[in-house]
């Protein structure tokens, strides 16, 4: 009896580790307004990791004119981190996205 509340405590310890490492590598995708767009924030475990406040792949200083597309190439950003993959977006990939500044 001693022995199994023994592993049952050891367990739940175990248990609780993976739910804070999972938190810990959680990815977030936030976009937000700049001067003259938007951007987005790239967040790894609670901690900022990319801050892009212009659209990367494109020459020049341009903001994403939409919310929804910095949150777009955000989210094809942090899909990429997850696949353990370099965090860059070509123009095609941004023209396949539909990102309206890489489409002219």
């Amino acid at each position: 009896m001693v022995v199994l509340c023994i592993v049952c405590v050891q367990y739940r310890r175990l248990d609780t580790a993976k739910k804070v490492t999972a938190m810990a590598d959680a990815i977030a995708v936030t976009p937000f307004q700049t001067g003259s767009g938007w951007g987005y924030k790239v967040s790894i475990g609670g901690k900022p990791f990319i801050n892009q406040d212009i659209i990367p792949g494109l020459p020049g200083n341009i903001s994403f004119s939409s919310r929804e597309d910095a949150l777009r190439v955000g989210l094809k950003v942090a899909e990429k981190l997850k696949q353990q993959e370099i965090p860059a977006v070509s123009r095609e990939e941004l023209i396949a996205m539909k990102i309206t500044a890489a489409m002219k």
